[in-house]
């Protein structure tokens, strides 16, 4: 008798159709708890604010578009003094 690897792949399937109806059978018995998971309000608030934020842009090209148009005009000053204690104070 010659086995070759075309006549497994039927019995694969039908193996495979019955494990996943034994499966579905496990998970539809009623009377039993399912397992669940509750994410408090603070959770739901954090994961909100989480995607706001994942949702911004990294770089603010307004701000950049505004700033570079400010240094060409020449109107563009840095605070040297504002800086340092800004530094200093850890603002």
């Amino acid at each position: 008798m010659k086995i070759d690897g075309t006549s497994m792949s039927s019995i694969g399937s039908v193996q495979a159709t019955n494990r996943v109806a034994a499966v579905s059978r496990r998970v539809a018995v009623p009377g039993l708890e399912q397992d669940g998971m509750k994410v408090s309000d603070k959770g739901q608030v954090y994961q909100n604010l989480l995607q706001k934020i994942k949702e911004m842009p990294e770089v603010r090209e307004d701000r950049i578009r505004e700033i570079t148009e400010r240094i060409n005009q020449g109107e563009f000053r840095i605070d040297a003094q504002a800086i340092a204690a800004k530094l200093l104070t850890g603002e």
